[in-house]
């Protein structure tokens, strides 16, 4: 019954606590059992189409050849998907739209968007769909009605409020035919006037579209744009859109990039949409990998957790090591195997979705240029990977995809039984966090509650083992070398190692 507890029989290679919750329940062949539950939790891939799979042989992704990873994907622990954007789009990342409710041609055809879905579905993997609305593209037909409209001086157009137009040089304005438009990012992408209720219409009519395809939720581009310089109506504006896209379909989850800083990202929470990414746990600059570098690194590492709650409050956070606009996780701890696998353990003991971004999993490095950063995945060494326009560097310090399934001590088997983890335990995944004493400062010790279930979580973030007097049960460990014990009453933590306990 939902939230009692049973025990695993000795068939399973670990024991753990298990509460039967509402959603499906399966084992997987390590003896974890996930139980993935029917709300807004799950674990994150992000795909970056073009650089990700392709299926046709022209050098780049497409939908087809992502959905024959889906299984991959799924088998990894991850039971939802962050989609680049597909639309039409004279760019390679298409985060200029030309039509809103088509398919770019390198990627495929709805019908092959159609079938991605329905076949993510059936593996039990949600979709998010990237809504990019804070500009379009300067080859979107509404702009260029809008820029002949705006050279006409006719202001009664029906486009020429989609954008925002002014007679003289302003901040974040660019000049065409002597109109100059508002374009923040660059030229080629106009910023579209979010107060105007045309705009608004289109805006809610492109999310019925792709929902209606199927997508689970969407992903909101360049929130802090939305409004440049005011947080609280872009904020709004998010909150806005969450709305809309509930009242269309129950349950959608919304995801914002709001690129700034803690403060900033609580207000953008108050405006109401479910998530924001949060940036103040990525990057060299993050708190995850300064927790790495800190003399006293289980304070810091907590005390950055319990502010990122804070900063959720009731809504979901949604941490993440790096996206397509950063430098690769592995290449911010100097490319050291334990450490990529170590820092993505950290933040797998987090609550809130945590988002993976491809290539990740089998430690890629990429930092130099955007392309660079998007380099194609390694799915196998006797395969040539894609290369997006504008590619300096191809660099792959650890093996592929194919040579890492087979081997157990890779960094592809480490996040994978981090996710297993992180879904087997939904108070992992979910639960409030409490800090228990421990007389060692390189090991973070906390309770996580859920509902009716309750784990100890340790953290070793030093090198060097670590041994805990303790009268728990092990259910479940990750680590980097080594194997974590518990015997005699006491706990023995390997350097890097995370053991997951009975309360």
């Amino acid at each position: 019954m939902r939230g009692m507890f049973r025990r695993l029989t000795a068939f399973f290679a670990a024991c753990m606590l298990a509460a039967v919750m509402a959603g499906s329940v399966g084992c997987t062949k390590e003896g974890l059992q996930e139980r993935i539950i029917d709300d807004k939790y799950d674990n994150f891939y992000e795909i970056f189409v073009y650089s990700f799979c392709d299926s046709d042989g022209d050098g780049v992704g497409d939908l087809n050849g992502a959905a024959q990873r889906l299984g991959y994907i799924r088998d990894m622990g991850y039971t939802a998907i962050y989609l680049t954007p597909v639309c039409p789009s004279p760019t390679y990342h298409k985060y200029d739209v030309t039509d809103y409710k088509e398919i770019d041609r390198q990627f495929g055809t709805l019908a092959d968007f159609d079938g991605f879905v329905q076949k993510a579905h059936a593996l039990g993997i949600k979709v998010v769909f990237d809504l990019v609305v804070n500009h379009t593209s300067s080859e979107h037909p509404w702009f260029r009605e809008a820029l002949s409209a705006a050279r006409l001086h006719d202001t009664e157009n029906r486009y020429y409020g989609y954008y925002h137009f002014a007679d003289q040089p302003q901040t974040g304005y660019v000049a065409q035919y002597g109109v100059y438009y508002e374009a923040r990012f660059q030229s080629g992408m106009p910023d579209l006037n979010l107060d105007n209720t045309l705009v608004r219409e289109e805006i809610v009519s492109v999310m019925a579209f792709w929902l209606g395809h199927g997508v689970d939720g969407f992903r909101l581009d360049a929130c802090t744009s939305y409004y440049t310089g005011d947080t609280a109506r872009s904020a709004a504006f998010a909150g806005w859109l969450q709305e809309e896209a509930e009242a269309l379909s129950p349950g959608c989850y919304l995801v914002g990039e709001a690129w700034t800083n803690r403060a900033a990202i609580g207000e953008f929470y108050a405006g109401g949409a479910d998530s924001f990414f949060y940036f103040p746990a990525a990057e060299s600059t993050g708190f995850l990998s300064r927790a790495l570098r800190s003399s006293t690194p289980a304070d810091d590492y907590f005390a950055a957790a319990e502010a990122m709650a804070e900063t959720a409050g009731s809504a979901i956070a949604a941490p993440f090591l790096g996206n397509h606009d950063t430098g690769r996780i592995a290449g911010v701890v100097g490319r050291q195997e334990a450490l990529v696998k170590f820092i993505y353990g950290a933040a797998g003991m987090l609550s809130g979705n945590l988002f993976t971004y491809y290539g990740d999993e089998i430690g890629m490095v990429g930092a130099a240029t955007d392309p660079d950063k998007r380099l194609g995945m390694l799915w196998d060494e006797d395969e040539a990977p894609i290369l997006p326009p504008g590619t300096t560097k191809q660099e792959y310090v650890f093996e592929s995809v194919a040579r890492q399934q087979r081997d157990g001590d890779s960094i592809l088997n480490y996040y994978r039984q981090c996710n297993l983890i992180r879904n087997a335990f939904p108070s992992v995944m979910r639960g409030s966090a409490e800090r228990l004493p421990c007389a060692s400062a390189d090991v973070l010790l906390m309770q996580k509650r859920w509902q009716d279930e309750c784990v100890t979580v340790a953290v070793n973030f030093s090198a060097e083992t670590r041994t805990l007097p303790m009268e728990r049960t092990l259910l479940a460990s990750l680590t980097v070398k080594g194997g974590v014990r518990m015997r005699g009453g006491t706990l023995t933590l390997p350097g890097y190692a995370i053991a997951i306990l009975s309360q």
